[in-house]
């Protein structure tokens, strides 16, 4: 593997996945501030030699070193996308809330919202609780969640996220 990871580029690439699991071809390209097509080739050279793989199941193809990942950790890698992060940043804060509330507070469609939450939904990471007639959506494990967000730090990818992470105050 050291052969493989002779060259500075693929280093530097095999680092950033190493220390953010998930990432997507143009972010490892923005961060490295590299051109994305030499990412995309170092990228396809290292997936041929078995040291990162391609996860296409979130909509993205995100990268993560082969073998060193589990399901829950790949799952949780689409709370790399904004509106998702957003919602569960509210969630966290709110503990469970109906869809309206959520829809006050983050800026998408009706329908966008509902798209993400059943994302959510289907990669077990928050469920439907209900109340009589209301609807109420809650992080299914709260705790293993703050941990990957302390972890691999998604919100530093975004601007303005680093506030509302210290407003938590976890």
């Amino acid at each position: 593997m050291d052969d493989i990871l002779e060259l500075e580029t693929r280093r530097k690439i095999y680092d950033l996945i190493s220390k953010n699991p998930g990432l997507h071809l143009s972010k490892i390209s923005e961060l490295l501030k590299m051109r994305i097509s030499l990412v995309e080739y170092h990228m396809r050279y290292l997936e041929k030699h078995d040291i990162v793989t391609v996860d296409k199941k979130t909509g993205f193809s995100r990268y993560f070193l082969k073998g060193k990942v589990e399901t829950k950790t790949k799952h949780y890698s689409i709370l790399r996308q904004k509106t998702i992060l957003s919602i569960i940043f509210f969630l966290i804060k709110h503990d469970t809330a109906r869809h309206k509330d959520i829809l006050e507070n983050i800026d998408c469609a009706p329908s966008t919202l509902s798209y993400h939450l059943n994302k959510l939904i289907k990669y077990n990471i928050i469920e439907v609780q209900r109340y009589g007639e209301m609807r109420g959506y809650k992080i299914i494990n709260r705790d293993e969640i703050i941990n990957y967000l302390i972890r691999y730090k998604p919100f530093d990818l975004f601007e303005g996220f680093t506030d509302i992470w210290t407003e938590i105050n976890i």
